[in-house]
């Protein structure tokens, strides 16, 4: 929304999520764009579940890792008020992007030898 961060697709206007589109087949879920799923996926999740009784395992480590620097970042603040560089808002202002590059022309010759 112009003068926000909030984008156009929001929950108040349901993602803009385009029933024909998704009833043609056309689109699985009706809303266009990567982050307008993403953002209409985490909205819906519901409230934050208790996570005390979870039993994480070895493949679980990059969860692990985040909720130990989380936790880290959480206390520092508490704490000493440091606020982490992670958590600064500069560093949120990174969007992703799509390119598409030209293939690569492989030489049908082998390389010459020194």
């Amino acid at each position: 929304m112009p003068g926000t961060y909030r984008p156009i697709a929001n929950k108040g206007h349901d993602y803009l999520m385009d029933r024909a589109a998704q009833k043609a087949g056309r689109t699985y879920s009706g809303v266009a764009g990567f982050a307008s799923q993403d953002a209409s996926l985490q909205e819906s999740m519901g409230p934050i579940c208790d996570r005390t009784k979870e039993n994480l395992v070895s493949t679980d480590n990059g969860i692990i890792m985040a909720r130990h620097r989380l936790m880290r970042a959480a206390k520092a603040l508490m704490e000493k008020g440091v606020i982490s560089a992670r958590c600064r808002s500069e560093h949120h202002k990174v969007r992703s992007a799509s390119v598409v590059l030209p293939p690569i022309r492989r030489s049908r010759t082998p390389p010459r030898k020194p």
